[in-house]
């Protein structure tokens, strides 16, 4: 049983059908916030409002779909058709060319599984290390008297290999790009 009333009901059947969020408040006599409060805060609006979005994509890509081998038989024939103009026959061959040679795009998301663990896995072994050098300067160093935190200072000399979103090696708690990271130039890529 649907917890949803008959106002989001509404929104939602207008939303699936391509109205705007605007058009679709107004027609339901709402303003157009209360609809994004609602997708935002009400888990069962946003997703009945994206299953009904996708069934409606998926009743057009099935007419498309019918209409797929009727537009094959058209093209076929104004390309065999000595009569047809030249120019037209060259455009539906140029078309075809160009849908035939257009790459399938990929569904795969933006970020993977994949590259989320090789992240996790980055940062854990990062992690490790920089408590691995800490244990090490720890012993081999004697203790300093000053437990003062070290800012841009020689006694941060992790600089080059310091990622800015990991915690500032001198110890102050936060983002080394918010620390002693400040005038450091920013990274643009990891290396794979």
């Amino acid at each position: 049983m649907s917890s949803l009333s008959a106002k989001q009901l509404q929104v939602i059947e207008a939303l699936s059908t391509g109205l705007s969020v605007t058009a679709a408040a107004d027609a339901a006599g709402l303003h157009r916030t209360t609809v994004h409060h609602w997708s935002r805060n009400i888990p069962e609006f946003r997703d009945t409002l994206a299953a009904v979005k996708q069934a409606h994509i998926d009743i057009a890509r099935d007419e498309m779909n019918s209409l797929a081998a009727p537009s094959i038989a058209i093209l076929r024939a104004v390309i065999e058709d000595p009569n047809a103009s030249p120019s037209l026959r060259v455009r539906t061959a140029l078309a075809i060319i160009k849908f035939v040679t257009t790459p399938e795009k990929s569904t795969t998301p933006k970020e993977s599984a994949h590259d989320q663990l090789l992240d996790a896995a980055y940062l854990t072994g990062y992690r490790m290390a920089q408590q691995r050098a800490a244990e090490k300067a720890e012993q081999s160093e004697p203790e300093r008297q000053d437990n003062e935190i070290h800012h841009n200072s020689s006694h941060s000399t992790h600089s080059s290999q310091t990622p800015r979103n990991a915690l500032c090696p001198c110890g102050s708690g936060n983002k080394y790009k918010r620390c002693c990271g400040k005038n450091a130039p920013p990274v643009l890529g990891r290396a794979a």
